[in-house]
C-alpha cells in the first residue's frame, strides 16, 4: 500500500515503562517530588527502567517461622501459594511443596511504581535468597514462593522445614537475609 511502512519501522503505541522516582527507602519522596515537577512544568531527569534486581527485600535480618510440611497445621488442603512459583506463572497448592526442598515466604512489597501488583508478583516468584543463621553462620539459598508470616506474628520470614533444618534455626531465630545470585543451587551453601 502506498505510505504504509513494514511492520518493523512501525513506532509501538505502548508506552516505555520506566521508573520515575530515585531509589529510597520508601520511594513516596521522589514521586512527590515529580508530580511537583510536572505541575509547575519541570522536566524531570531522565530514568532507567524498572528491573527485578532494583525490588528491594522487605527485612535484611529477622526472625524466622518455619512453614510447609506435616507439622504446619495452618494450610488447608486447596490453599495456594501468593506468588505463581508453577510453571507457565501457575499459582501452585501449598500442599504441593516438598518439605524438604528449600523454599521462603516474606511480606514483599506489590506496590510498585509503574507496576501492576500481578508484575510485581511475577519478579518476586522463584527469586532466590541467601538466608544465614547469625549465630553459627550456616546458609542456604531458599526461593519465594509465598507471602507471610502475618505482620502480628512479629516474624519476619518463613523457611521450609528442609532450610530450617540445614540452618539449624528455630521459630523466634534471627537470620540474616540478602538477595541470592540466580545462578545459585538451592540448598545449603
Amino acid at each position: 500500500m502506498k505510505g504504509s511502512k513494514p511492520a518493523s519501522m512501525r513506532k509501538s503505541k505502548k508506552p516505555a515503562r520506566t521508573n520515575t522516582s530515585t531509589k529510597s527507602t520508601k520511594g513516596a519522596s521522589s514521586a512527590a517530588t515529580s508530580n511537583a515537577a510536572r505541575q509547575t512544568g519541570e522536566a524531570a531527569a531522565p530514568q532507567a527502567p524498572v528491573i527485578d534486581h532494583e525490588l528491594q527485600l522487605p527485612a535484611t535480618q529477622g526472625k524466622v517461622v518455619i512453614f510447609g510440611g506435616p507439622k504446619d497445621r495452618g494450610i488447608k488442603p486447596d490453599d495456594k501459594l501468593a506468588l505463581p512459583t508453577g510453571p507457565h506463572g501457575v499459582y501452585e497448592r501449598v500442599r504441593s511443596l516438598n518439605p524438604k526442598s528449600f523454599y521462603c515466604s516474606m511480606r514483599w512489597n506489590y506496590h510498585v511504581e509503574h507496576l501492576t501488583p500481578e508484575e510485581v508478583k511475577r519478579s518476586w516468584a522463584n527469586k532466590k535468597l541467601l538466608v544465614t543463621n547469625a549465630k553459627n553462620s550456616n546458609a542456604v539459598i531458599v526461593r519465594a514462593v509465598d507471602y507471610g508470616p502475618h505482620e502480628n506474628t512479629g516474624l519476619d520470614i518463613g523457611i521450609s522445614p528442609g532450610a530450617a533444618e540445614a540452618l539449624v534455626v528455630e521459630v523466634g531465630d534471627e537470620v540474616d537475609i540478602a538477595l541470592a545470585d540466580p545462578k545459585l543451587a538451592l540448598g545449603a551453601q
